[in-house]
């Protein structure tokens, strides 16, 4: 898969939503498809909902395409960008409480992604560990104090 493909895969699926939708194809760790769109909150959805679902759809476009999962992240006004660093603000600051205080936190429950996320933003964060703990839509990180 290179770039023109998947922008072609990317526009004749953004066509139906904002046909003046402006997208952006990048290769980082793995593609990226960024979109801005006056219809953003709409794609975007409550939570990113809507956006994870037509990230899953575009992945299954390309797998048709190219016969094989090539891995795409697709990003809305760069609402993923953005709450990506947030996480791992988060994380950090809780962290820094965590370890200062002696005491552990939980964060609220989050999706896979989610966790992922926090866990490689404390991967080398010192004096503290990070599990996840509880099952399903519970599911969550416990950022504890290392003795």
């Amino acid at each position: 898969m290179n770039e023109k493909e998947l922008l072609k895969v990317a526009q004749s699926f953004f066509k139906y939503f904002d046909p003046e939708a402006e997208i952006v194809v990048e290769e980082k760790e793995s593609w990226w498809v960024k979109v801005t769109s006056v219809n953003s909150g709409h794609l975007i959805g409550k939570m990113g909902e809507t956006l994870t679902e037509i990230q899953y759809i575009i992945r299954l476009m390309i797998a048709q395409a190219v016969g094989e999962f090539v891995p795409v992240t697709v990003d809305v006004d760069s609402y993923k960008e953005k709450k990506e660093t947030e996480l791992a603000e988060l994380a950090v600051a809780m962290a820094e409480n965590v370890r200062n205080s002696g005491y552990a936190q939980e964060m609220k429950p989050m999706s896979a992604y989610d966790r992922r996320l926090v866990h490689v933003a404390l991967e080398k964060f010192e004096g503290v560990k990070a599990n996840s703990i509880d099952e399903g839509e519970l599911r969550r990180i416990k950022i504890e104090p290392i003795e």
